[in-house]
């Protein structure tokens, strides 16, 4: 097996830009159900109301995955002005961004990805264990899905 290009480790600091939180154009963040849960505990929200009051059903054609909703301008419904307001229970997906297998695939995806998130390349030392453990814990992680 070829090794990885960041087998050295990887710098990446969150600024706060919000581009992974909206940025102006729309996106999913998929829940699993530790999500729903730890969300709406930390919430004091029933999953039901957070479910409806917070979530989206996505149609992928075969079946629905639950994503959060967003405000009219594409941003997160969880991002306000000083930040995320679920930080410490933020769902599986931004907690492991940006150590996703779609950008961590190649030297060229990591820098395409670099041109959108300025924290990208700088602050913060990640190991290649801690790169690795992210993106397990990101394929690893039970997105709810729902028969059509």
């Amino acid at each position: 097996m070829a090794e990885s290009f960041y087998s050295s480790g990887l710098h990446f600091s969150c600024i706060g830009c919000g581009h992974c939180c909206g940025g102006g154009s729309p996106g999913y963040v998929f829940l699993s159900d530790d999500d729903v849960s730890d969300i709406s505990s930390f919430l004091g929200v029933s999953k039901e109301t957070f479910l409806s009051d917070y979530c989206r059903k996505v149609d992928t054609g075969t079946y629905y995955r639950v994503s959060l909703r967003e405000k009219k301008n594409f941003d997160c419904i969880f991002l306000m002005e000083n930040g995320c307001s679920v930080y410490p229970v933020r769902p599986v997906q931004c907690r492991t961004y940006p150590f996703w297998d779609s950008i961590v695939a190649t030297v060229d995806t990591w820098k395409q990805e670099g041109r959108e998130c300025p924290g990208i390349n700088t602050g913060i030392f990640h190991t290649m264990e801690k790169i690795e453990e992210s993106v397990a814990l990101r394929r690893g992680d039970s997105l709810i899905v729902l028969k059509r």
